[in-house]
């Protein structure tokens, strides 16, 4: 099919100002997604939650995000990409606020699922006019830049935010929150554009061939590709000590099993957000130089499989040494970027955003594996109260963390059976 690129040619400088734009949304989710880790403490504290009931609080948000991924992805490759974006926006900086104002743990549950359900079109979106304004020999750099705008989010849900809680408390914190999602969704509101000046005749032309194809043939489509399956599972697995460490877990690990200052723990977990910020874009130029997506997603899987077992295994160490295992770790996860261009290599451009939803239905399902992990923790059944909170023994923790070294070893499978794309796009007829 005629590349929109070749139709309009527009600027790098405006379309790194469009697709970055549109990335705000996916840098605020992230800070949705992350702030949990930093105030579980104050939950617990305050409405004497156990771990399981903190897991489950946390995992309302992947619950929304993986139930509305597929009509997401169906309706931005339909309607504009800019209007879905920032009604988005509006009912995630609605949502967080009613969070802080509310004690209702089913109205809390309910906020966190609407901020899952807008979030389910932050890095759909983003695919989706990166595909409009970029060559496709430069997406694995472009969604790499992207992934690492959402890194900085969750760089901002540790240590900054734990001073916020600290200063304000943690609805005060929240409401802080809420009002910079607020200015970063004008600033969306200004930039964003649907497509480049000049390239509308061809998106009509998607248009009509979307319509040709039609609703049920484009999901079947999406489905059948074993493609979508294997790179979506392989980010979701990959990802997953993310999702652990970085959004629920990771400074309960630090402070009760490794004996961590809160603010000290803050400081480790955030380094796996700064490793995710240097190693993504980092992903995405060596696969592009490369001309391959493959091997480098075999290596991410077993690097980030052996960065796990590190910081498990590991004795007590001094926080500089914590530190650098929870930058290895995010470093080594970065390669996941790879696989979101494997998805859109590997359907027509007509599809982006619904093939992208399949694969970020898998993607997110890591988020909903939170409250096992809470469950394994909990598994011992006699964790010490120490003010009003649960306290596991490192034995708890390492039980619950080989959940990750299973997903790891499945990534590692799943990449073994990825088809090569060399960096190209696998379908050009459609």
């Amino acid at each position: 099919m005629t590349k929109i690129s070749q139709v309009s040619s527009p600027s790098l400088v405006r379309s790194w100002c469009v697709v970055l734009a549109a990335a705000l949304f996916f840098f605020y989710i992230f800070i949705q997604m992350s702030l949990f880790n930093t105030i579980s403490s104050d939950l617990v504290k305050e409405f004497h939650f156990n771990a399981t009931q903190l897991g489950n609080l946390a995992a309302f948000y992947f619950n929304g995000n993986v139930l509305f991924l597929f009509p997401a992805g169906i309706l931005l490759d339909r309607f504009s990409v800019r209007n879905l974006l920032l009604t988005a926006f509006v009912v995630t900086v609605v949502a967080t606020y009613v969070f802080s104002t509310t004690s209702d743990f089913w109205m809390m549950t309910a906020t966190r699922l609407a901020v899952g359900l807008a979030g389910s079109f932050c890095l759909l979106a983003a695919i989706k006019l990166a595909t409009r304004w970029f060559e496709p020999r430069h997406m694995a750099l472009v969604i790499g830049i992207v992934v690492t705008m959402a890194m900085f989010g969750g760089t901002i849900a540790q240590t900054p935010m734990a001073l916020l809680t600290q200063n304000f408390g943690w609805r005060g914190a929240m409401q802080i929150v809420a009002a910079f999602g607020a200015l970063l969704m004008i600033l969306q509101f200004v930039i964003v554009r649907d497509e480049p000046k000049g390239s509308e005749k061809t998106e009509v032309v998607e248009h009509v061939k979307l319509e040709q194809i039609g609703f049920w043939r484009s999901l079947g489509m999406a489905i059948a590709s074993m493609q979508n399956w294997l790179s979506g599972l392989y980010i979701c697995l990959v990802n997953l000590p993310i999702f652990i460490f970085g959004m629920a877990w990771g400074v309960p690990y630090l402070t009760q099993a490794h004996h961590l200052t809160p603010i000290e723990a803050t400081q480790a977990t955030s380094m796996l957000f700064i490793g995710m910020m240097i190693g993504s874009p980092l992903a995405g130029i060596i696969s592009d130089k490369l001309g391959l997506r493959k091997l480098p997603m075999i290596v991410g899987a077993i690097l980030t499989l052996a960065a796990v077992l590190i910081i498990m295994f590991a004795p007590d160490m001094p926080l500089w040494a914590v530190i650098c295992q929870f930058l290895f770790l995010g470093l080594a996860s970065s390669l996941q970027v790879i696989g979101y261009p494997v998805i859109a290599e590997s359907n027509p451009h007509t599809i982006t955003a619904t093939a992208s939803s399949l694969g970020s239905i898998l993607i997110m399902s890591g988020g909903m594996l939170i409250p096992i992990f809470g469950w394994l923790l909990d598994m011992s059944g006699n964790p010490t109260i120490v003010d009003n909170v649960a306290m596991h023994s490192l034995a708890d923790f390492t039980r619950a963390n080989f959940m990750m070294v299973v997903g790891l070893v499945i990534a590692l499978i799943a990449s073994l059976l990825i088809k090569e794309t060399y960096c190209k796009q696998l379908n050009q007829k459609n």
